[in-house]
């Protein structure tokens, strides 16, 4: 007599409703080689998963130190400004009493 399994058969208990084409039964040794490339897809998997998730938490820290240089920037071009704006008063005081000399002198 043939052995002829179809797909959805299992190699230890015959005919299943699965359509995998795995044959692994839980109980059976299995090849060690099979059982390390497994390992290591998982571990990579793990590694990829784990940096997907960690990107986003990078950027974010990336935001954040831009922020504060951008905050610190702004804060440096204000006090310019504020200093900017206190030289000019003194000097439309300076020519405003520059004005009234010289109309007095004409």
């Amino acid at each position: 007599m043939e052995d002829c399994l179809s797909v959805t058969d299992s190699p230890r208990k015959g005919p299943t409703l699965s359509t995998s084409t795995s044959s692994f039964e839980a109980l059976d040794p299995h090849d060690p080689n099979l059982s390390r490339l497994a390992t290591t897809m998982f571990q990579k998997t793990g590694e990829f998963i784990s940096y997907e998730l960690n990107a986003p938490l990078e950027d974010y820290r990336l935001l954040e130190n831009m922020n504060r240089a951008t905050i610190s920037k702004y804060s440096d071009m204000k006090q310019i400004t504020d200093n900017l704006a206190t030289s000019t008063k003194e000097l439309q005081i300076k020519l405003d009493d520059l004005v009234y000399e010289i109309n007095i002198i004409k």
